[in-house]
């Protein structure tokens, strides 16, 4: 049997450099570092290399996914958007080598936007507008094969942004580009009213990360949580708890928070004049460009219509797939490129939480107090944590949204780092509203983000 500590590379590397801190993720309350755990006291589950190959094998057999007209599928890249943001490292190269494991020298996991601000306009000239500064750079393509507005890109079409990651394909990289625009947008509201020009650039993005903010917990969260549970978490937060700083459990970033690769549709409409495009490379497709992949310029005619990724204007957008235990097909083989022995990405999952150390399912139900039978599940013996909680959205919910043992981890989570935050709005203004117009009095939703920032 392969060794169960080893841990597959490409997985977490998604076109950057793997979190700092994941590979070493102490048990003890009292130690600090970037990654923790939730269930220190629980033991690990350690199965076979042919155990985890056959439930992975399983999760591609059957049924093909079904849709889930609860979620819109914008909100699977809303969440890998999250997930880049609470996750960025913008450490230098020397901090890096003087602490590989992010045991001291590490930033707080924060819904701060630094992947869009990098670290600020001195020390990231390169996300700014030159012509001007309070204003984000957005990239302006040549030539009839490009669409002409797209992330800001070298010669080589490498995308100039703090994360890497937002360009791994064009749905997220198109997402990150409404966040620019968004930030540009706020600025020139305040330029309409007059503001002092030494403030703008601040009060813009206070503006734009407050109603990012917003959005994860009043829109994003509760439809895969549950408006209940969001609520719950927000007033007493019960197994997400910290001494001295937040930090990512892994019980949260190898299992829970993956959710989202259920939610992966086969391929996607961007917009009304082209076809469904694959999310990844397609091996029966010869034209390389017809998938969805990124690090290249944004081929004509690409850009996203967000009214197909969201509800906007009453449109009816493409669907997620339900949260359960089925990958769409384009997952069961990863592009050489992604994975070399091109292995799925159930797979890959799963030999992550064997190699984190994670427990299993049913003991963190137990621990929790959300345990399921077995029988109900159709589970036989101790199940994967990952797999465990789509196993419960797939029987609890139906593949509507999570069920109680991920619901709670993900939303204690998310608002617990929030809380966490000093410059959220959740700690210096709990009792602040949206200051943005939306389409509801009261309500701020992606649609409204979208809207505002002029790309809807």
């Amino acid at each position: 049997m392969a060794n169960p500590h080893s841990v597959p590379e490409p997985l977490d590397h998604h076109g950057g450099s793997r979190p700092r801190g994941i590979d070493n993720v102490p048990r003890s309350s009292t130690d600090t570092g970037r990654f923790g755990r939730m269930f220190r006291r629980l033991p690990p589950l350690n199965p076979s290399d042919q155990t985890l190959t056959a439930l992975a094998d399983s999760m591609g057999q059957g049924p093909q996914p079904v849709d889930n007209p609860d979620i819109p599928s914008g909100y699977t890249y809303l969440g890998q958007f999250v997930d880049h943001d609470i996750t960025f490292d913008p450490a230098s190269s020397v901090e890096r080598a003087n602490d590989p494991d992010a045991l001291h020298s590490f930033r707080t996991p924060r819904f701060d936007l630094d992947s869009l601000y990098g670290s600020g306009r001195q020390d990231s000239p390169y996300l700014y507008d030159h012509d001007d500064a309070d204003k984000l750079l957005v990239g302006r393509n040549t030539g009839p094969q490009f669409e002409a507005v797209d992330l800001p890109r070298n010669e080589q079409g490498r995308a100039l942004i703090g994360d890497p990651r937002n360009d791994i394909h064009v749905i997220v990289g198109q997402l990150h580009l409404a966040f620019i625009r968004f930030h540009n947008a706020a600025v020139d509201l305040l330029r309409s009213r007059f503001m002092h020009p030494d403030e703008i650039f601040d009060e813009a993005r206070r503006l734009t990360c407050w109603h990012y903010q917003w959005v994860v917990v009043h829109d994003f969260l509760p439809r895969l949580a549950g408006a209940d549970v969001v609520a719950e978490a927000c007033r007493q937060p019960r197994f997400y708890t910290w001494k001295r700083q937040p930090f990512i459990p892994v019980e949260f970033s190898a299992a829970a928070y993956r959710f989202g690769h259920s939610m992966v549709r086969a391929g996607y409409k961007l917009n009304d004049t082209l076809p469904v495009i694959p999310i990844l490379t397609d091996i029966r497709v010869p034209n390389p460009i017809q998938h969805l992949g990124g690090f290249r310029r944004l081929p004509a005619r690409w850009t996203v219509q967000w009214n197909l990724f969201f509800a906007v204007d009453g449109s009816t957008p493409q669907a997620s797939q339900r949260i359960d235990t089925r990958v769409a097909e384009p997952l069961r083989k990863l592009p050489p490129g992604i994975d070399v022995p091109r292995r799925s990405l159930a797979l890959l999952n799963l030999l992550r939480g064997r190699a984190l150390g994670l427990p299993s399912g049913q003991a963190v139900a137990r621990a929790m107090g959300t345990p399921v039978a077995d029988a109900r599940l159709g589970l036989s013996g101790e199940a994967p944590l990952w797999f465990w909680l789509l196993r419960e959205a797939e029987v609890l919910q139906e593949g509507g949204r999570l069920g109680p043992t991920a619901g709670r981890i993900v939303a204690e989570v998310l608002v617990g780092m929030l809380r966490g935050d000093p410059a959220s709005y959740l700690r210096l203004a709990p009792g602040w509203k949206p200051e943005l117009p939306s389409a509801r009095p009261g309500r701020f939703d992606m649609a409204d983000l979208l809207r505002f920032a002029g790309v809807a």
